[in-house]
């Protein structure tokens, strides 16, 4: 039979088995890592089992009933989470003696197994001899014991390579008998590559039919990256910038737009209905790993899952961790995140707070500046205003769960985010320093997952979301006269918008082990959401005079009063099902098709002037087929297709924009937009190389074409306001790849790199070609042991020049150029401290480059947005 999982189960003295899966690297070596703080006097028991394609598990090592002993007595050893179970890294002295136990013969077998596989007859021989030994009750294989005592005093520590005879070396010796017992026979290193996103079971990336990869918490952190959004920026065909008004924006292969990406957090949707962003840039301190597909989503996701998809997984491991941080630009932070288990419930909670001044950059000139000047607000040769970049984030969350698959487990789980800061320059083409934006998002999830039989599993999962904006955008400075001999502006002109999003969604889904080599998912969903308030006021008039309370401008309509409110509510229904065949041992055949039927606003009326009559289900039918076939047990060659679209936002449908001199260059929405779909080809290699030892080498690439249609665009061609509209197409072509060597438990390097094109095929030949992001880019970075107790990471990122895209004749006028650049980012951090606490210390851009995001409307304010200059923080992490 096919094993299709391999996993090592473990439990410390009164704790509840927990799991590890394995991966498989080639032949018959597996890898995986059982996290260091489970590692606890006075024993830790293990066993390790295969799962079967139709959920059934057989014996491979040990069993429940009799497992592998490691007993541990005196104080707790804990090493670093990237190490094996086994490091001898516990503490900033000398480690303890260690008495080994004689070797067991068994185990000795199996270490010569790792060495020179066995064949697939013996291997079934093996496994059937364990699990017969286990139905008869008699003991499989003795218990390999490692027993630590606490020397009566420190022995000297001497670096590794010191001459013979020294304290150090001697435990080093130690420690290799204890590794020949548990590295050597199971091999449990870290096992980053798995995900679920693409598949909804968690697998090797080897076998998803997606481009998709896994990044630990330990890996993200050796970036040196602090949120979600600088993490995200070192990742082949992602780039990540900001714009004039501070929100980060992810492109994807070449195009950008919020809505077409898709941000989750522990499985539950963050974009919002009105205007497709997600609240996603989280510090990584509380994160577990983070998922990330690019192109398409595979049939299980919706329609968001258009440009990509990333699953921010948080931190729910049992015991109590905590860290906190400080460095430029007034920025600090601190996190605290508990797990326990009372009675029969999994409890977790977490939260963290993120404050910052911001970094500060002047603004030579804005839209106002010869206005200003002649008020006397600013002396010449003082700037028109200066980057404005304070924020404040709060982040907690509380989950339950209880029960075991094949009885029913159960989950609830609540997460409540705020975010309050500044815009970082303003609204386009002013500097707008009081400007104060606040979001508030509110989650909820109750899941419930039941084995049905030994074939069959179901799956339910029941959300709801509420999430509130307050956006005050400052549009002239203080004490501002926008008319000769008129009224003065104490608080400058303001306009602002709130807004409240709502969703309810309810899927249920099944997946079923038709035979050894084939498993299907079939699932339903529906989903209903809407915008129960909205609300656009200013505290000037059309004609730019002053008031002293907020109104609602002349000729503005809210989307609910548009038709009968049939664009803020949007019911959606899906069908969804997805195979994965294995009908030979080196090929796998995935099919999915889903079905999407999303409510949308009918139009009548005027071409030039559209008003909704009504509402109507709008179907979409989006298949999906991949091919993964493995060559050799180290060559993996993937081909794909898939296709997705997405509907509008409501603000894309319905804004309005007051029409005034100082508000111009904007775009409003438009009830005519049709949704845009794209189809995906996919061409990708995956090979992994034993390089000697325990080192490996993974090497991935692959070639992509996607092909957009009807794409919603922002295309300039009046300069005024004008409505968002339908293109004809736009299609992107690149290449990906992308390198990672382990050298060993704390060495490591990597390196990718991206190339691509995206066309506008309605715009003129000589000007098709769009710029939204770097067109090339270059990610490498390495992480390098200092001694016993110190490593260096330093990674850098080099995006290509990038010029303004020009879809219009505008754009073409309006020309700039945002020159090619490089980010260095060094870190010291130390290993795991007395068992319970790291320090490290983090410095960006090092070579104080000026790198520049989204320039605004360069005919009204030239040059370009920096980034935060040279900065160095300070991390404390620590846990019990």
């Amino acid at each position: 039979s096919r094993i299709d999982k391999v996993r090592v189960r473990y439990r410390g003295q009164d704790e509840d088995w927990r799991e590890v899966l394995l991966e498989l690297q080639y032949g018959d070596l597996y890898r995986g890592f059982i996290p260091a703080e489970r590692i606890s006097a006075p024993w830790l028991e293990y066993h390790v089992e295969g799962v079967l394609l139709d959920r059934t598990t057989v014996v491979l090592f040990a069993a429940e009933r009799q497992p592998v002993r490691l007993d541990v007595t005196g104080e707790t050893r804990r090493a670093s989470t990237s190490q094996s179970v086994t490091s001898s890294k516990s503490r900033p002295r000398a480690p303890p003696e260690r008495k080994v136990a004689e070797p067991d013969p068994d185990v000795e077998a199996l270490a010569a197994e790792v060495a020179e596989p066995p064949s697939r007859t013996e291997r079934t021989e093996r496994t059937e001899r364990t699990e017969r030994t286990e139905r008869t009750g008699q003991r499989g294989r003795p218990p390999a014991r490692a027993e630590v005592e606490e020397p009566a005093e420190p022995e000297p520590s001497t670096p590794r390579g010191g001459k013979r005879g020294t304290g150090r070396k001697n435990v080093d010796e130690k420690v290799e008998a204890v590794r020949s017992e548990l590295e050597e026979e199971l091999l449990l290193y870290g096992a980053e590559d798995t995900v679920a996103l693409a598949t909804r079971h968690e697998e090797s990336v080897t076998r998803v039919p997606a481009v998709a990869s896994s990044w630990t918490r330990g890996q993200i952190q050796a970036l040196g990256a602090r949120s979600v959004f600088e993490f995200l920026d070192f990742l082949p065909g992602f780039s990540v910038s900001r714009d004039v008004q501070g929100f980060y924006r992810l492109g994807v292969r070449g195009l950008r737009s919020d809505p077409e990406v898709l941000f989750l957090v522990n499985g539950h949707p963050l974009n919002n209905v009105f205007d497709g962003r997600a609240l996603a840039a989280l510090p990584v301190e509380n994160i577990e790993r983070v998922e990330v597909i690019r192109g398409p989503g595979s049939a299980v996701f919706g329609a968001g899952a258009f440009l990509g998809v990333v699953n921010i997984i948080t931190d729910t491991a049992e015991g109590m961790r905590a860290s906190a941080s400080g460095g430029s630009y007034e920025t600090g932070s601190v996190h605290a995140q508990g797990s326990a288990r009372l009675g029969g419930w999994r409890i977790s909670a977490d939260a963290e707070g993120w404050t910052q001044a911001g970094y500060r950059k002047p603004i030579a000139t804005d839209n106002l500046s010869a206005f200003t000047l002649a008020q006397g607000l600013r002396a010449p040769g003082d700037p028109a205003g200066h980057t404005h970049d304070k924020r404040l984030l709060f982040n907690a969350g509380l989950s339950a769960s209880a029960g075991e698959r094949d009885s029913g487990r159960f989950g609830v789980g609540l997460r409540y985010m705020r975010e309050s800061r500044s815009a970082l320059v303003g609204l386009f083409d002013t500097v707008g320093q009081d400007s104060s934006l606040g979001w508030d998002v509110l989650v909820g999830d109750v899941t419930f997952e039941r084995e049905l039989g030994g074939s069959a599993t179901l799956q339910l999962h029941a959300w709801a979301d509420q999430q509130w904006a307050d956006r005050t955008f400052q549009i002239t400075p203080a004490n501002f006269q926008t008319v000769t001999g008129g009224p003065i502006s104490e608080s400058g002109l303001l306009e602002r918008t709130t807004f409240a999003t709502r969703t309810l969604g309810l899927e249920g889904r099944v997946d079923l082990a038709l035979g050894l080599q084939n498993r299907l998912t079939v699932g339903t969903s529906v989903q209903h959401q809407s915008l129960p308030s909205y609300r656009y006021v200013t505290n000037y008039l059309s004609n730019n005079t002053p008031i002293a309370t907020y109104e609602r401008p002349e000729g503005v309509v809210y989307p609910q009063e548009q038709g009968k409110g049939e664009a803020t509510n949007r019911l959606s229904f899906a069908l969804h099902a997805q195979d994965q065949w294995t009908p030979l041992e080196r090929l796998s055949l995935t099919v999915g098709l889903r079905l999407d039927a999303v409510q949308l606003p009918t139009v009548g009326g005027a071409p030039e002037a559209p008003e909704i009559t009504g509402a109507t289900l709008v179907p979409s039918f989006n298949p999906r087929a991949g091919v993964v076939f493995s060559a050799t047990d180290r060559l993996v060659f993937k081909v794909l297709y898939g296709r997705a679209f997405r509907a509008p936002t409501i603000q894309e449908l319905t804004e309005s924009i007051p029409v005034t001199s100082l508000n111009q260059g904007r775009f409003k929405g438009n009830p005519a937009l049709r949704p845009p779909t794209v189809d995906a080809f996919e061409f990708a290699v995956d090979h992994l190389q034993g390089v000697g030892g325990d080192a490996r080498l993974r090497l991935r690439g692959n070639a992509f074409f996607e092909n957009f249609l009807s794409p919603i665009a922002r295309v300039d061609t009046s300069g005024n306001i004008v409505p968002l509209g339908n293109r004809q197409g736009v299609q992107v072509y690149g290449l990906e790849g992308e390198a990672r060597l382990e050298a060993g438990t704390r060495a490591s390097a990597f390196a990718n790199a991206s190339w691509f094109r995206a066309v506008d095929t309605e715009t003129a030949t000589q000007s098709q070609l769009l710029t939204d992001t770097p067109q090339a880019r270059l990610n490498a970075g390495f992480s390098l042991p200092l001694g016993d107790w110190l490593n260096l990471d330093l990674s850098t990122r080099y995006s290509a020049e990038r010029r303004n895209n020009s879809r219009s004749v505008l754009e073409l006028v309006r020309r700039y150029r945002i020159p090619a650049s490089m980010l260095v980012n060094a870190q010291l951090r130390t290993e795991r401290l007395w068992g319970h606490l790291e320090v490290a210390a983090v410095v960006q851009n090092v070579f104080q480059q000026e790198t520049f995001d989204d320039p605004p409307r360069p005919d009204r304010m030239p040059g370009l947005i920096p980034r935060e200059g040279l900065g160095a923080w300070l991390v404390l992490r620590g846990n019990l």
